[in-house]
C-alpha cells in the first residue's frame, strides 16, 4: 500500500508540474498576486500527535493536518520544486495541509517574510523543515483558532554539517515566534527553534520539544507573552551563546521574560544566558510573567542517555534580575546561578551579580539529608550521575543584592550564597541542609549587610551546619533576621570569621550566636526556641513563624521593644 500511494503522490507532482505550461522543466514560478496549491495529495493515515503530559496545566498539543499542501501569497515571490518550496522575496505566504518537505527562505538581505501558518503540518527528514537562509526578518505566525505542528525526523546530531540547519526551525535572521494559534514543534536532530540572530515569542501557545535546546538565539532571546512549553530531553532548554556588542553597543547574549507562562523542561540547565536574564513586566504585557523551570530528573522528559554537566534553573554569565512575576524552580543544582569574571568577546567580563527587586520566587534544589557531600546531581537515575559538592538555591559568585518581593526556598545545600550578600528589602525564607546564609570567599572581603527586610532561616540544630555564616563579617542596620541554628562555636545559628555587628533593626537567633551590639540596640532572652508555632511582637508589629526542630536558647538584639 505504501509503495502504491507513493506512486500516486509521484504521479500528481508530474501532474501538477506539467499543468505549469513550461516544458523541460520541474521548477513551478509564482509571481506576485499568483496562487499555487497541489492538485493532488496522497493522503496519510489520521495520525494525533500525543504529547506527553508532565504537569497536566502545561500541556499544548495540535492535530496534524492530513489536507493537500497549499501555499498563497498576495504580495510575494516563491517557487516550487517537487516538495522544496522556495521563499524568494518579502511579503506574507500563508500555508496549510501537509507538507513533507521544506520551506526555504532566500530572500533578499533587507527582506521582511512573514509566514502564515493556517493549519499546516510540515514534515522533513533530511534538514529543517523550515530553513531561512537570507533575509532581514522573518515572523511565523500561528493563526487563530489553527493547529500546527513542525517535525525534523531527523537523527539525532552527531558531527556537525554546514549544509543543514540546526533546529526543526531555523534562521540566519532576526526571528519572531508568534499569533494567536497554536505551535507544536518537534525535533529529533538538534535545537527546536533556532536563530543566529534575535529570537521573540509573542501571544500564541507554544510547544518545543528538542534533543538539545528547544529556543535557541545566538544574540538574544526574548518571550513578551502567550503560553510557552519549552523541553531538553538531552540539552539546555531556553540558550543563548553570542557576547559581542551590537550597532549600540550593547553586549549581546541577554534572555528575558517579559509576558505570558513559560515553562522549561531540561536535562541540563533550564535557562542559560550567555549575558543578562532579565524577568519583568514589559510595557505591552497584560500581566506579569510566570516562569517554572524544571532540571535534571525533575524534568520528567528527560532521556536516560543525557549526559550534561550542568542542571541549574537559570544561569548567567553577567548579571540576573527577577523584578516582578512568579518564577518557581525545581532542580538538580543551583536554582539561580551568576558567574564571575567571564571574558565576553565585547573586552568586557561578567560581573556575577544577582538581583532580586520584587515578584515571588519559589525554589526547590535536590538536597538529601547528606547535604550532597558527592551527592548524584543528574538525570541519570543513581547510575552515573554527576558529582557535585553541593547545590544553592540562589548563587552568586560576587554580589546577591534582595531588594524586594518574596523569596522561598524550601529546599537547598546552601539557600543564599554569595561573595557579598545585600539585603535591603523583600521577604526572604531559607531551608538549607549546610549554611542557610553563605557569604564565601572571593574578589571582597565576605559580608553579609542587612539594612532592611525580612529574613527566616532555618537549619538542622545537630551537626556541622551554620544558619548564617559569613567567612568576613555580618553588619545588620536594619530590618528583621530570624536565623536557627546549633548550640555551638563551631557550629551556630550565626557566625562570622570576624565579627557579628548589631547596631539597628531585630536579630533574633535560635541556637548559638557571638554578637556585638552598638547604638540603642539592646540584647534579652525569650522562649521561643521550642518546636511548633510561635509569635512574637517586634516594635508593636506581630510576627508569627514555626520551628521544624527544638533549638537550645533564643537571644534577640534589636533597636525596639521584643516580646513573645
Amino acid at each position: 500500500m505504501k509503495k502504491v500511494l507513493a506512486l500516486i503522490l509521484a504521479w500528481a507532482v508530474l501532474l501538477a508540474l506539467a499543468s505549469c505550461g513550461t516544458a523541460g522543466t520541474n521548477r513551478e514560478t509564482t509571481r506576485t498576486g499568483a496562487d499555487t496549491s497541489s492538485e493532488t495529495q496522497a493522503v496519510s493515515e489520521t495520525e494525533t500527535t500525543v504529547v506527553e503530559e508532565a504537569v497536566t496545566d502545561a500541556d499544548i498539543s495540535a492535530q496534524e493536518s492530513t489536507d493537500a499542501f497549499s501555499i498563497s501569497s498576495e504580495d510575494g515571490v516563491f517557487s516550487r520544486t517537487d516538495s522544496l518550496i522556495t521563499i524568494e522575496s518579502a511579503g506574507t505566504y500563508t500555508l496549510s495541509g501537509l507538507l513533507e518537505g521544506q520551506i526555504l527562505v532566500e530572500a533578499g538581505e533587507e527582506d521582511d517574510v512573514v509566514i502564515e501558518l493556517n493549519g499546516v503540518t510540515l514534515i522533513c527528514g533530511t534538514d529543517s523543515p523550515i530553513k531561512a537562509l537570507s533575509a532581514s526578518s522573518l515572523d511565523i505566525s500561528a493563526k487563530k483558532g489553527t493547529e500546527n505542528v513542525i517535525r525534523d525526523t531527523r537523527t539525532v546530531k552527531k558531527t556537525d554539517d554546514e549544509t543543514q540547519g540546526e533546529g526543526a526551525i531555523y534562521a540566519k535572521c532576526d526571528l519572531k515566534i508568534k499569533g494567536s494559534g497554536t505551535l507544536v514543534v518537534e525535533a529529533a536532530y538538534n535545537n527546536g527553534i533556532h536563530t543566529t540572530k534575535d529570537l521573540t515569542v509573542q501571544n500564541l501557545s507554544l510547544k518545543v520539544t528538542a534533543c538539545n535546546n528547544a529556543l535557541k538565539g545566538n544574540d538574544s532571546v526574548t518571550v513578551k507573552s502567550g503560553s510557552v512549553v519549552a523541553i531538553s530531553t538531552q540539552g539546555d532548554g531556553i540558550k543563548t551563546q553570542n557576547t559581542d556588542a551590537n550597532k549600540t553597543g550593547e553586549t549581546r547574549g541577554d534572555i528575558a521574560i517579559l509576558g505570558g507562562s513559560v515553562t522549561v523542561y531540561a536535562a541540563g540547565d533550564g535557562i542559560q544566558a550567555a549575558h543578562d536574564f532579565e524577568m519583568t513586566t514589559g510595557e505591552d504585557a497584560q500581566a506579569a510573567p510566570t516562569l517554572t523551570v524544571y532540571t535534571g530528573s525533575y524534568s520528567g522528559y528527560t532521556a536516560s542517555g543525557a549526559s550534561t554537566t550542568s542542571y541549574k534553573g537559570i544561569k548567567v554569565q553577567n548579571e540576573l534580575n527577577v523584578r516582578s512575576g512568579s518564577v518557581v524552580l525545581k532542580t538538580y543544582d543551583d536554582g539561580l546561578h551568576a558567574d564571575y569574571g567571564t571574558s565576553f568577546t565585547d573586552g568586557t567580563k561578567g560581573a556575577g551579580t544577582i538581583h532580586i527587586l520584587g515578584g515571588t520566587t519559589s525554589i526547590s534544589v535536590y538536597s538529601p539529608a547528606n547535604k550532597t557531600a558527592g551527592g548524584r546531581q543528574g538525570p541519570g537515575g543513581w547510575g552515573g550521575q554527576q558529582q557535585v559538592s553541593g547545590a544553592d538555591a540562589i548563587h552568586a559568585d560576587s554580589v546577591l543584592n534582595i531588594s524586594g518581593g518574596t523569596i522561598t526556598i524550601d529546599s537547598s545545600y546552601e539557600g543564599l550564597e554569595a561573595n557579598t550578600i545585600n539585603i535591603s528589602g523583600g521577604v526572604t525564607y531559607v531551608a538549607g541542609n549546610d549554611d542557610g546564609v553563605n557569604a564565601c570567599s572571593g574578589i571582597a572581603t565576605p559580608s553579609v549587610n542587612v539594612t532592611g527586610g525580612y529574613l527566616d532561616v532555618t537549619v538542622s540544630p545537630s551537626g556541622d551546619t551554620d544558619g548564617i555564616d559569613s567567612n568576613g563579617s555580618y553588619t545588620q542596620t536594619g530590618g528583621i533576621v530570624i536565623t536557627r541554628g546549633p548550640s555551638s562555636e563551631m557550629a551556630a545559628a550565626i557566625d562570622a570569621d570576624r565579627t557579628v555587628s548589631v547596631s539597628g533593626g531585630t536579630l533574633v537567633v535560635l541556637g548559638y550566636g557571638r554578637v556585638s551590639t552598638s547604638g540603642s540596640v539592646k540584647s534579652s532572652s525569650l522562649n521561643l526556641h521550642s518546636s511548633g508555632s510561635h509569635t512574637v511582637n517586634i516594635g508593636g508589629t506581630t510576627y508569627t513563624f514555626t520551628n521544624a526542630y527544638s533549638y537550645g536558647r533564643t537571644y534577640v538584639y534589636s533597636d525596639t521593644t521584643v516580646s513573645a
